[in-house]
């Protein structure tokens, strides 16, 4: 059976070698279909790991084999380092972290050569070892035949590729391949023969069909194409399906320029946008228009930008001088595969410099566009801005007057709005005394009254139905879009002039490996899920102020008193207090008086019974699970008492955060990447009531806007004992 067995080895490995020639044909295209160079050394690469693979040896040996053979590729194509000095450790160390950020978040085309390479090559190493399983261990090769097949044909379909020839030498390679591999199922299941004398017999007549078969198909004559080129039915599909997203469908993430009709849900897209390293984060502002059609928005007229030179005043003026400011610079990286056709700014913008890329502002709707961004698509820019810090004593005294156009513009709204939207806004807006305090109220309405944050099952206004009017009586779900175009309308409804703004958030802080970030500045990765829409209302002493109405954001804008320092912020406010611990308050008394007791006794006498401090500890170590068992339940008799006598911001945060403690305890955990406001709604789903939503309200209007009263203190308190007591019974 050995002797047997020796000829049938042999047989595999020259089908294993057909294999390799098969996954041959998958490298070839790889020069015009994409941008890997140095291929003769990837097929180099391949061709050793193969016969690694094949080769009889310890594992571990074939491992370091290809890892050394993996090294030294990486080595010739793409690192700079000496492989021999270790410097290559060093930039391994650097490489791997910010590449498998942006690969987790699918920012694929960012990736460095190296991680590229790097994964190519694992990617053949695999595919190695994979081949030698499916060609000789487990002999199946016709799925990879197949598969062969329609590689080829896909890519002569859809590339440049051209697969004419390479669809004759696979099928010359596979018939052959498979010819043999009949050979070999056949021998091994006959009558003992002398093997090579058959093996020769097999083979002559497969190579002459084969060759005969090849002449013949070269010489034929050929028909044209029978089928219609797939190609332009795809893309005309494609573009039918984008009218009908246009249309109420499903959207993607991202900015656009057509806002005449919102609603209805959209995908998710992690699509890396821009990077900015900012001394100062915020919103990225792009866009704003001014006409609410009861479908969307629109513009009055065409935008009509000017053109402006680098490094001269932008000329969008957002605030007034009685706005106190800070300077401040950003750097703006758009991503190389993703060419907006507008400048992003922050709040406050002064200046770009933009070279070479040319730009031209239309400073009454904010839009900066660009003429030969495609021509640069890498190319960063660097801002100048003042970051305005808006007094809330000011804006709650802004009794100015607005100009007849500006009030005018800005509240209009369509002849067919239903009546009802008018009513609900003098109902939010009716305890209001200031204008400032009437926005307020209808940004605080859309968390006390069942609306939801949402981004899929989000209905579409039927032909007859306001885009508004849908959203504030019948749905109460929708995204960014739905809250701020809810808000601009209730706010034009009582006579206040609001308009609607788009752009960016903040982004995440994240590294570029690409770029270096500025002393003093933090990097954020901005992406196409970061795409937001939000208001900003006018106040004639001061000029338009950002509001944020959307479930789950924050207002990032900066609002101080005069009972605050400048340096004071709604965004770093709450990560202080996170940090500290209520617990040690009422927990450190018990250990204070519980340790004396130990030394007294086990220094009284060395002669006592071991019973006699044997029985104590056992007593002691009772009562200490017991308070820890129970510790909620005196803790919360102490805040209690302790909270109801100290009224401020540092003891309303503790009781908060102490709330959130127990209801975890109970069961109800929050994780960490659930707001506050989605929190609280699953609460109050669970407790049949409103108090977690209300008391969450009152807590970002304590601690994130600052806004103190005696009533708010009260109700607050009020609502924090009625939880406090639900979920303690």
């Amino acid at each position: 059976m050995r002797k047997r067995a020796r000829p049938m080895l042999w047989i595999r490995y020259v089908i294993y070698v057909c294999g390799f020639l098969l996954f041959w044909e998958w490298l070839r295209p790889l020069d015009e279909i994409s941008d890997t160079g140095n291929l003769p050394i990837f097929i180099l690469f391949t061709a050793s790991c193969f016969i690694l693979s094949a080769i009889r040896m310890p594992w571990w040996l074939r491992f370091v084999l290809k890892l050394a053979a993996l090294m030294i590729v990486l080595q010739v194509s793409v690192m700079e380092e000496n492989l021999i000095a270790g410097g290559w450790l060093s930039f391994i160390r650097t490489e791997l972290p910010a590449n498998l950020q942006l690969l987790f978040t699918g920012e694929f085309a960012s990736l460095t050569p190296f991680f590229r390479t790097l994964l190519f090559l694992i990617l053949l190493w695999l595919m190695s070892y994979l081949l030698y399983y499916w060609f000789i261990v487990a002999n199946r090769i016709f799925f990879f035949i197949i598969m062969t097949f329609l590689y080829i044909g896909i890519l002569d379909t859809f590339t440049p590729y051209d697969g004419s020839e390479a669809v004759v030498r696979v099928f010359l390679i596979s018939f052959f391949a498979m010819g043999i591999s009949a050979f070999a199922r056949l021998y091994q299941g006959g009558e003992k023969k002398q093997f090579p004398k058959q093996l020769l017999l097999w083979t002559v007549p497969l190579l002459v069909i084969l060759a005969v078969s090849a002449a013949v198909g070269y010489a034929a004559p050929k028909l044209p194409p029978q089928w219609a080129d797939p190609v332009p039915f795809i893309q005309t599909m494609s573009n039918s399906n984008e009218e009908k997203e246009g249309e109420g469908g499903i959207k993607k993430v991202g900015y656009g320029e057509d806002d005449s009709r919102l609603g209805g849900p959209f995908e998710q897209d992690n699509t890396i946008a821009f990077w900015a390293s900012t001394e100062a984060s915020g919103y990225w502002r792009v866009d704003s228009k001014d006409v609410y059609t009861g479908k969307g928005w629109e513009r009055s007229r065409e935008a009509e930008p000017e053109n402006f030179q680098s490094g001269e005043p932008v000329g969008i003026d957002l605030y007034t001088g009685n706005v106190a400011t800070e300077a401040r610079e950003a750097v703006i990286l758009p991503s190389p595969n993703q060419v907006l056709d507008r400048l992003v700014y922050p709040y406050g913008v002064q200046t770009f410099f933009s070279d070479p890329v040319a730009a031209a502002v239309d400073p009454d709707f904010g839009v900066v566009e660009t003429f030969n961004r495609a021509q640069y698509p890498e190319e960063n820019y660097t801002i100048a801005f003042e970051e305005p810090q808006y007094n809330l004593e000011d804006l709650r005294n802004d009794s100015g007057m607005d100009d007849a156009n500006t009030h005018y513009r800005y509240t209009q709204l369509p002849e067919n709005l239903p009546e009802r939207v008018r009513d609900l806004a003098d109902e939010i807006t009716a305890a209001g005394d200031t204008r400032y305090d009437k926005a307020k109220a209808v940004e605080q309405y859309f968390n006390q009254n069942g609306f939801q944050y949402r981004t899929q099952d989000i209905p579409v206004p039927e032909e007859d139905q306001d885009y508004v009017d849908q959203f504030l009586f019948e749905s109460k779900i929708g995204y960014c879009d739905n809250f701020s175009s809810a808000m601009v309308v209730l706010l034009r409804a009582a006579d206040i002039p609001a308009r609607w703004v788009k752009g960016f958030t903040e982004g995440q802080a994240a590294s570029n490996p690409n770029f270096t970030t500025p002393d003093g500045m933090t990097t954020y990765m901005v992406t196409n899920a970061n795409a937001h829409s939000w208001v900003e209302v006018y106040f004639p002493d001061t000029g338009w102020v950002p509001f944020e109405p959307t479930q789950g954001f924050t207002n990032p804008a900066e609002f101080v008193s005069e009972e605050e320092t400048a340096s004071e912020t709604p965004e770093t406010e709450p990560e202080t207090p996170e940090q500290e611990d209520p617990e040690p308050a009422p927990e450190q008394p018990e250990e204070q008086e519980e340790a004396p007791v130990q030394d007294n006794q086990t220094a009284a006498s060395s002669d006592f019974h071991p019973l006699y401090w044997i029985i104590p500890s056992i007593v002691v170590l009772l009562l200490a699970i017991i308070l820890y068992l129970t510790r909620y339940r005196w803790l919360t008799a102490y805040y209690v008492r302790k909270y109801r006598k100290e009224q401020s911001e540092e003891t309303f945060g503790k009781a908060y955060r102490y709330l959130l403690r127990l209801l975890s305890h109970k069961g109800f955990s929050r994780p960490p990447s659930q707001t506050l406001r989605e929190y609280a709604q699953i609460i109050d789903k669970e407790f049949g009531n409103q108090h977690m939503s209300e008391l969450t309200a009152e807590y970002e209007r304590i601690l994130y806007r600052n806004e103190k009263s005696a009533q708010a203190w009260i109700n607050a308190v009020e609502l924090w004992e009625n939880l406090i007591k639900q979920a303690t019974s």
